[in-house]
């Protein structure tokens, strides 16, 4: 073949590439302007429904607020995010509708309402909420996809995200549940703002590094952190999906985390390939970063590689085009933290003292709480106290959460096994599925509050703690570590600064803290630190601080609308 065949051949494809880069543009354009048409004949059926009529020649058009919510009935604390935000909108702005994309079909708006109030205190008005229904949520649950389950509902998420935007296109919409794969079907068949509220990243750095270093965990079987095939095959998988996820954050016009822990994450996702680990990402870092830390044993770099140490070793030098377009000081766009409304009021009437000697804990009966690790701390604590002890008698482990199914159940059935078999099963004490009330008293009497979760994204039941007058004693990674158990700072502005509770790091540690709080403080020296957790909790994560951040945030997804 001649160097001119080559070059026509070459020609041949490029043509044959813009042509049809051209015609896809074309079929989705034209698509995308019969959704249009259609979708105001659906927006005034459903605005009809709630009697809400628009007049756009007098100025009277509604603004129609879109959040993808497919559990929003679930009453969590992400359903507390859901209708604070809603009830912030419709209490402040008169003209705005919220349209809630849900999966709860079998359940009427009005007890829906009824529901947010009894649950979170929350106070509807069902005039400017529409409730759209939608048929395929269970394309998005773990249930439905056995083997790749993230894939699988990734995947299944585009087809929930087509089938919402189908029913009714917003003026702005807003994911509050993590369907990140939605954001290009917005993106490709509508020209609206999009923003998201996003709890937890679906991928981590931390997932690649846990395959990467063959760590069995709750999302790495043993089975496959064994085999070194199954490991890379894993490896490749999540590396393949974290770039897709990657870029699907990227369609957003404004991303907001719950917190720093998470910020962090998404930040390192919004960094293009190409650029990830580059200089300008550590620059950007110093100015955005909202607190500090140092980086985890197994997190040397601070995060900054998506591709884990790992692999990275194993990898070959990069070639100096790489290196240099690495170099290239580029600005991406960086999450925004908003620390989700906490009910901080509710608990903090309760007394510091009298407290019973008691260590609390809230979770639901999932892997990743970790429930075991507090059994076996609590009783590696009893068994270094001495003989003779009063204290012994006295204290007691209480391990309250919910059971969502079999799985759960048999979970709490094995932490009963496992006290029993340490010998302190006269001393823990398991409360599944109690009601709010039970709950609160709990609080109310308990002196510390443990939670062992790795990388918790937040930790709602922290701050609950801390607002209820416990000392905190809680796994030193994620949110309890960089947003929640931090010095509370000197009013004064002195300088100084009192704990508000504990980190630990594995069973030696946890015990280690427990008998530091029960035999090692002094009575005022606990009435201090449980006064400065209240303290801390009750200014920071408060309802008003939410919506405040909330409003600055939505009003940067408005400015979008009029480019």
């Amino acid at each position: 073949m001649t160097t001119h065949s080559v070059y026509l051949l070459l020609l041949a494809g490029l043509a044959s590439g813009y042509c049809n880069w051209f015609i896809a543009r074309y079929i989705i354009n034209s698509y995308a302007a019969i959704l249009r048409r259609r979708n105001r004949t659906h927006r005034a059926r459903l605005l009809s429904l709630i009697g809400a009529v628009e007049d756009e020649s007098t100025g009277g058009k509604k603004l129609i607020i879109g959040f993808l919510h497919p559990y929003c009935n679930a009453g969590g604390g992400g359903e507390r995010v859901l209708w604070t935000a809603v009830a912030f909108h419709q209490r402040t702005q008169s003209e705005s509708i919220c349209a809630i994309y849900t999966g709860d079909l079998d359940v009427s708006k009005q007890d829906m309402i009824d529901k947010v109030k009894d649950r979170f205190g929350i106070t509807l008005e069902p005039s400017s909420l529409l409730l759209i229904p939608l048929q395929t949520r269970y394309l998005v649950e773990a249930s439905t996809w056995p083997r790749c389950t993230l894939l699988g509902q990734s995947l299944g998420s585009i087809v929930l995200g087509y089938e919402a935007l189908s029913a009714l296109i917003p003026d702005i919409y807003i994911d509050t549940m993590g369907y990140a794969f939605t954001f290009p079907v917005f993106r490709l068949l509508t020209d609206v703002p999009i923003g998201a509220y996003v709890h937890y990243p679906t991928i981590s750095t931390d997932m690649l590094a846990r395959v990467s270093c063959r760590s069995a965990a709750h999302n790495n079987s043993a089975t496959i952190s064994n085999s070194v095939i199954l490991s890379y095959a894993k490896l490749i998988y999540y590396v393949v999906f974290a770039e897709m996820y990657s870029l699907c954050l990227r369609q957003a016009h404004l991303l907001m985390a719950n917190s720093t822990w998470t910020k962090n994450h998404v930040d390192r996702l919004l960094v293009p390939w190409l650029y990830r680990g580059g200089e300008h990402e550590q620059e950007e870092e110093e100015d955005t970063s909202t607190s500090t830390h140092a980086p985890s044993p197994a997190d040397e770099d601070g995060l900054r590689q998506r591709v884990p140490p790992t692999l990275a070793d194993n990898a070959h030098v990069e070639n100096d085009g790489v290196q240099a377009l690495r170099r290239k000081k580029r600005k991406f766009v960086k999450a925004t933290v908003v620390y989700p409304p906490c009910d901080v009021e509710s608990f903090a009437e309760f007394p510091v003292s009298p407290r019973a000697s008691t260590v609390l804990s809230i979770s639901q009966f999932r892997p990743e709480k970790e429930q075991a690790m507090q059994i076996r701390a609590f009783a590696r604590f009893v068994a270094g106290l001495e003989t003779h002890d009063p204290r012994r008698a006295l204290v007691r482990l209480v391990l309250a959460g919910s059971c969502r199914d079999r799985a759960d159940r048999s979970r709490v059935d094995e932490l009963i096994l496992l006290a029993q078999s340490l010998g302190v099963a006269h001393a823990v004490s398991f409360k599944v599925n109690i009601s709010w009330d039970e709950l609160k008293e709990l609080l109310k009497t308990s002196l510390v509050g443990i939670s062992t979760m790795v990388d918790e994204h937040f930790g709602i039941s922290v701050v609950e703690f801390m607002a209820a007058g416990l000392i905190p004693l809680v796994h030193r990674s994620g949110g309890p570590l960089l947003d929640i158990v931090v010095p509370l700072e000197d009013d004064a502005g002195q300088g100084s600064s009192v704990a508000t509770g504990f980190h630990a790091d594995g069973v030696e540690e946890y015990a280690e803290k427990l008998a530091l709080i029960f035999a090692g403080l002094a009575p005022p020296e606990r009435a201090q630190i449980q006064q400065a957790a209240r303290t801390l909790a009750t200014r920071k994560f408060t309802v008003l601080n939410f919506e405040r951040a909330w409003s600055q945030a939505f009003r940067a997804i408005v400015a979008k609308q009029s480019l």
